[in-house]
């Protein structure tokens, strides 16, 4: 499970519970989740291993976002140590250690479950955790929404402890059919198939976070606390930046459909 806990977010400031929300607070809650297990956000994604990749657990958040960077922040209220800072913040091996144990046992006890399970059976609990996905991404959204409404970002913590909680435990079990379609029933081409799905919801999440980070910049336009002196053509770019992404979710969307379309004709085969 998620060991990160509101302990362990940085405090809003004093502006951003008066007016809005300060960009680098939603930063650091983020970042500071990467070494939480399960779909994670990620500061450093040199730090990511292949097989983490495979299974869609991880968000490369600084890496992707130029606003992430401390030189990005136009004015001398950015902190130019800030990444080092979150780094720093985050390391407590022994918290990680634990939790990472407890992941592990958890998986074991996944895959006893599903030893017994037949492919049919394997494949309905993939398609159960897949649903449970898609409620939880609803669920972070309108969380987001929330939020952005209220400008209370002492909230966010809580939803991110949540969603990337629940996150890990459904990735974790389509992991696990995967393994037991695998080794126990040899079927390598369902396994092929659910790999590219992580893969895709990885890209989903990835995705997500980047979007809700545009949209909690965008409100600091909004309310006047950006931190670059930006004007009404930065706000129209963020927007613009928000469609993009927003529309890359979408086609994201419809080809991790297209591979459960494709699973669902391999669990119709199973019937027959």
């Amino acid at each position: 499970m998620d060991s990160t806990n509101d302990a362990n977010a940085a405090p809003a400031s004093p502006q951003a519970q008066s007016k809005g929300i300060d960009i680098r607070d939603a930063l650091f809650i983020l970042s500071a989740r990467s070494n939480g297990g399960g779909e994670n956000l990620v500061a450093n994604p040199k730090s990511i291993t292949d097989e983490m990749k495979e299974m869609g657990q991880t968000i490369d958040i600084a890496d992707q976002m130029e606003f992430a960077k401390p030189n990005a922040f136009k004015c001398e209220c950015a902190n130019p140590n800030a990444l080092q800072d979150v780094e720093e913040d985050k390391v407590d091996d022994g918290k990680h250690e634990a939790m990472r144990q407890e992941r592990a046992e958890r998986c074991e006890a996944i895959h006893a479950t599903l030893q017994s399970l037949n492919v049919s059976e394997l494949m309905g609990a993939l398609f159960v955790a897949q649903e449970e996905r898609v409620a939880t991404y609803k669920l972070y959204d309108q969380g987001l929404s929330t939020i952005l409404s209220s400008g209370n970002i002492t909230t966010y913590p809580t939803l991110c402890a949540k969603v990337t909680a629940t996150f890990s435990v459904l990735s974790d079990t389509i992991n696990a059919v995967k393994t037991s379609l695998v080794e126990t029933h040899k079927r390598n081409d369902i396994g092929r198939t659910i790999r590219q799905l992580q893969q895709y919801e990885g890209e989903k999440l990835n995705l997500t976070a980047a979007c809700h980070l545009e949209k909690l910049r965008l409100r600091n336009e909004e309310v006047g606390l950006s931190f670059d002196g930006s004007d009404e053509a930065s706000a129209r770019l963020l927007k613009e930046g928000i469609q993009s992404l927003e529309e890359k979710i979408s086609s994201n969307i419809e080809s991790i459909n297209e591979v459960l379309e494709e699973l669902r004709c391999i669990a119709a085969e199973e019937l027959e």
